[in-house]
């Protein structure tokens, strides 16, 4: 027998046990629980238990992504708390290409930047350090 066709198998097994759990009344469940020796209450309890747990593991697992997010990082924008009015932006920027031939810039459909277009432009390259915070006084 082949690797995918025991797979087959298994997924087939899987759901059969599964439809026929969902088919038996949790009295007939309960019963069956009774006549294999099993202490309901503990079994309950048990569940309970495991269930606490896993939901526990994943709050705490998504609390320490949250505290990751939360922790500045090396690729975290720094946005300055007060930038130069627009006009000064523009003119710093287009000063800043004029006089770094590295740098290039692309404009949306070929039309010229609207005034967010400039402070974004302007708050990436102050992330990437290009224009320094203390270069307006701030």
């Amino acid at each position: 027998m082949n690797v995918s066709k025991a797979r087959a198998e298994m997924i087939a097994l899987r759901e059969a046990a599964l439809s026929d759990l969902l088919a038996t009344s949790d009295s007939q469940l309960r019963q069956e629980a009774i006549d294999d020796g099993e202490d309901v209450d503990k079994v309950a309890i048990q569940m309970q238990v495991v269930m606490r747990d896993a939901a526990a593991k994943v709050l705490r697992q998504r609390l320490a992504e949250a505290k990751a997010r939360m922790r500045p990082g090396v690729d975290q924008r720094v946005i300055p708390s007060v930038r130069p009015n627009v006009e000064t932006i523009k003119q710093m920027v287009q000063g800043l290409f004029q006089s770094d031939p590295s740098l290039s810039l692309a404009f949306r459909d070929g039309k010229t930047q609207t005034d967010a277009d400039w402070i974004s432009l302007y708050d990436d390259l102050v992330a990437m350090g290009t224009i320094q915070l203390d270069d307006h006084g701030s």
